[in-house]
């Protein structure tokens, strides 16, 4: 499913799209360090090059390898925007966005929220029937955006996140 939704989102948004590996390291690095913002809600120190490339190969609890996929939104050869996502869970035509990063530099919000908007459009023609996320309680600014963009809240719960136990938001958006 995510070569077909990076050749979809190919033909229908302004970057190219493709998935990130780890010759994209400095790249993705760059990106999350111009979100400490974001990092900062549950770390106690700066994010570390380990830590930002950590994400390409971490797999959430009771998922495999191949339901993982990171995707990279390039302006030329410069990385924009990033997509951590998993297909089919927690369980069958469910997405769950493990994080969703642009550069505040490059992408102004509104081409962000559009962007988010194409991906949901595009994985509703892949039949994904539900996308879920989790957000750190005191992300304020997410969960505005992510309310915009019609998601619910759904639970809240604790979460280990960076090494501690950090109160989150389990958002959802149906699809269909």
């Amino acid at each position: 499913m995510a070569a077909q939704l990076a050749e979809t989102l190919n033909q229908q948004v302004v970057y190219q799209v493709r998935e990130l590996t780890h010759e994209n390291d400095a790249q993705i690095y760059a990106l999350q360090k111009a979100n400490q913002a974001f990092f900062s809600l549950f770390m106690d120190h700066h994010l570390t090059h380990q830590e930002a490339v950590a994400d390409l190969d971490s797999v959430a609890t009771q998922a495999k390898a191949n339901q993982k996929y990171y995707l990279g939104f390039f302006d030329h050869d410069k990385l924009v925007a990033s997509l951590d996502l998993m297909i089919d869970y927690p369980g069958p035509k469910i997405v769950w966005i493990g994080q969703y990063l642009t550069d505040p530099q490059t992408v102004s919000d509104a081409q962000k929220t559009t962007l988010l908007a194409q991906v949901l459009k595009t994985l509703r023609q892949l039949a994904t029937q539900t996308v879920q996320l989790i957000l750190p309680k005191r992300d304020v600014t997410d969960q505005k955006f992510y309310e915009a963009l019609k998601f619910e809240a759904v639970s809240e719960t604790k979460a280990p996140l960076a090494g501690s136990s950090v109160d989150v938001v389990i958002y959802q958006r149906q699809l269909s």
